[in-house]
């Protein structure tokens, strides 16, 4: 049975999440949260969730470890300008640092990704429910 902030959410995203979805979607945000300091927001997953919803600027959602590790690289200019994908950094991280490096707000996305199924994630908002849902159990 959904509560009624799962219901809401469905209904305001036109999604079909199930409670076994809910469950992990919560789940995840607790687990992520506890294992990484957010850099933007007061919590990891929050400003995660700011980017993909509210802002669109997805450094918003680098946790603490990410910024740490571009910073080694590069200067706040290059990791918080909008000329250089956050993907991109990725890649020149993992050809520096001789190994594969990725931050820890993709691999959370690819974690709430998983959650869903290919139609949700195809569909125009099942992704950003997923997100929005988290953030509200950053609460």
């Amino acid at each position: 049975m959904l509560n009624t902030q799962q219901q809401q959410t469905n209904t305001d995203y036109n999604t079909t999440f199930t409670a076994e979805q809910f469950a992990k979607l919560e789940a995840l945000t607790k687990t992520w949260n506890a294992q990484c300091e957010g850099d933007y927001e007061s919590t990891f997953v929050g400003g995660v969730a700011h980017g993909y919803c509210d802002s669109g600027i997805l450094t918003d959602g680098l946790s603490g470890a990410d910024v740490t590790m571009l910073s080694k690289y590069f200067t706040s200019e290059t990791i918080y300008s909008s000329e250089v994908e956050i993907q991109e950094l990725e890649e020149w991280v993992t050809r520096l640092e001789g190994r594969e490096w990725e931050t820890d707000m993709y691999r959370f996305v690819r974690a709430v990704s998983d959650v869903l199924t290919n139609a949700q994630i195809h569909s125009a908002n099942g992704f950003e429910a997923a997100m929005a849902y988290c953030w509200q159990c950053c609460d």
